[in-house]
């Protein structure tokens, strides 16, 4: 189609200097057309090696996704795998890009955790590389999919919480724009829970803030106290919303957990030392990134098979947030 030698193809796909500029164009009008995908596993075979994989997830600043990223990495190399970290900002053109294939040559398997795009706009890439989707942003379809349980783990935070005695609770973290993912969830979880105990959880109570950062954490707790309503729980939809949130309380002079009890999820490093040490549900990591690399090595193997999706295990750890501490 492109009126060139398959050498000059080739030239093209490894991006190698020695194409004309004429030809460099034509070729890729071809391949855009066509929809053409280089064979992985000729690739493999033909370099002797397992290639690689990308790992893509909206921010690698955020504690949660630094961990996760480390312990991928340390799997792929137990395993001889190269891993790549890619970084998307949770950028919808960016997302999709990904769920389009990376045209790396190489790259084998994505472990993916979207947070803009759609289910559709996955499935509309037709994307033959195995991809294995993290959290709970994008759910099903035909992809392999690996989340915890974040309603459940809510659903057991609360009744927690009442079982303490606390019967005014407070929520932050809600991303308002999506209307899923996990801080939904895990807002819904918490009102399900109180209701089962008579309890509400008010409108007047629960703030949506743009991302889950310190910032956002502090900002939301201002202006629950600026809101008069009172509360002796918060809930927060991540580690990074309650450590600002503490931050806020504190200096208001409210005392934790004697005045409010502060739970998050993520178990991030920065709770396991702030004053007083932050209750949160923990994800467990390496099981997540096992069974990520697992399913892209069952894919390539068979990529007819159904997918697979997988419910991972939480772990609740109290600690003096609330008023105990795990010892």
């Amino acid at each position: 189609m492109a009126g060139v030698s398959a050498s000059t193809v080739s030239n093209v796909l490894h991006d190698r200097p020695y194409v004309t500029a004429d030809k460099r164009a034509r070729v890729n009008a071809a391949i855009a057309e066509l929809g053409y995908r280089p064979s992985l596993a000729g690739r493999q075979l033909r370099a002797g090696r397992d290639g690689a994989l990308a790992l893509a997830v909206p921010d690698i600043q955020s504690p949660y996704f630094a961990e996760l990223a480390h312990v991928f990495m340390v799997q792929a190399h137990e395993r001889g795998i190269t891993l790549f970290i890619d970084e998307t900002t949770g950028d919808p053109a960016r997302e999709l890009a990904i769920a389009h294939g990376y045209r790396t040559r190489g790259i084998t398997g994505v472990i993916f955790c979207p947070i803009a795009i759609t289910l559709a706009d996955l499935e509309a890439m037709k994307n033959d590389i195995p991809t294995v989707l993290l959290g709970e942003y994008v759910t099903g379809g035909a992809f392999d999919h690996i989340a915890i349980d974040s309603h459940a783990s809510a659903v057991e935070v609360a009744e927690h919480l009442v079982a303490l005695g606390r019967r005014r609770f407070a929520f932050a973290g809600y991303l308002p724009e999506s209307g899923t993912g996990p801080a939904w969830a895990r807002l819904n979880g918490t009102r399900d829970a109180l209701r089962r105990h008579g309890l509400d959880l008010p409108e007047s109570a629960v703030v949506a803030t743009p991302a889950h950062s310190r910032e956002d954490g502090m900002r939301a707790a201002e202006r629950l106290l600026a809101g008069g309503a009172p509360f002796d729980a918060f809930v927060g939809a991540a580690d990074l919303v309650c450590v600002g949130a503490i931050r806020a309380l504190r200096r208001a002079g409210r005392a934790i957990p004697d005045d409010v009890a502060v739970v998050g999820w993520d178990d991030s490093p920065e709770g396991r030392f702030t004053m007083p040490t932050l209750a949160s549900v923990a994800h467990p990591m390496e099981e997540i990134a096992a069974t990520a690399i697992d399913l892209i090595e069952r894919r390539r193997a068979d990529p007819e098979r159904p997918p697979q999706h997988t419910v991972v295990p939480y772990r609740t750890i109290w600690r003096e947030s609330v008023g105990t501490e795990l010892k």
